[in-house]
Order: C-alpha cells, then sequence, then structure tokens
C-alpha cells in the first residue's frame, strides 16, 4: 500500500474513532445520567452519527482490502459489517423511521436490523475463514 493511501486511512481511523466516541457517549447517557463519561453536550444528533459511522467505516474496509485476496477481503468486510457498521447503521435506520411514522414505537424496526446485518457480517466472516484458495 502506498504512503498516500495509508494516510488516507489513518484520516478514516480517526474519524470513525471520533464519531464512535461521540456516539458511545450519547449511548451512556441515555442509561446513566451521572456518569462523567455521559455528556449530552454533543452538537451532532446520534442519528446522523450513526450515518456516519457507517460512512466512514465503509472506506475504511475497502482500503483494508484493496490488493487482498477475495478470502481476505470477504473477513475485512464480515469483520466491518459486524462491528462498526450494524450497530449504528441499525439505530439511525430505526430512529428515522421512527420520525417518518411519528411513532416512538418505530424505533423497535432497529431491533430487527441489527440482527440481520450482524448475521450478514458473519456470513462473510465464516465465507472468508472457510473458502479454499484459488489456484491460479
Amino acid at each position: 500500500m502506498d504512503k498516500e493511501l495509508k494516510v488516507i486511512l489513518c484520516i478514516l481511523f480517526v474519524l470513525l474513532g471520533f464519531f464512535v466516541v461521540m456516539w458511545l457517549r450519547f449511548a451512556a447517557f441515555i442509561v446513566s445520567l451521572d456518569n462523567s463519561f455521559a455528556k449530552q453536550d454533543i452538537l451532532i444528533s446520534p442519528l446522523y452519527l450513526g450515518y456516519l459511522i457507517t460512512f466512514a467505516s465503509a472506506p475504511i474496509a475497502y482500503l483494508l482490502g484493496m490488493d487482498k485476496s477475495k478470502k481476505n477481503k470477504y473477513r475485512v468486510w464480515g469483520i466491518a459489517i459486524m462491528f462498526p457498521i450494524s450497530l449504528p447503521l441499525s439505530y439511525s435506520i430505526g430512529i428515522t423511521y421512527s420520525f417518518i411514522v411519528r411513532t416512538p414505537w418505530g424505533t423497535l424496526l432497529m431491533l430487527y436490523i441489527f440482527p440481520l446485518v450482524f448475521i450478514v457480517g458473519v456470513i462473510l466472516l465464516l465465507v472468508g475463514i472457510f473458502k479454499k484458495e484459488e489456484i491460479k
């Protein structure tokens, strides 16, 4: 991997870490109001943070999978979908749907989306682990 791609990858990792910390601070605020880590002083909605985390994770997974075999690409995308993409994306989709139908019960959609997206990530990871290498 050349130097320019490494710089872009580092910038994306820093952005992803920044977004994840802000999102977790809001989640900690919901769970425990008196926690010193939990602050509600973030300036961006957790709804948009979920989408930003997803849109920062996808290029990271793409760059990490560049110039690798299909087997390694499946592993990278499986891990990327399971951990930094599935929960924030399902949260944001659930909240967006809740705003559209104008009922807080619409948020429960995330309880259906999260396991489906997570299982897709697990399947990709398992395909990457157990797939035979192709002989060229």
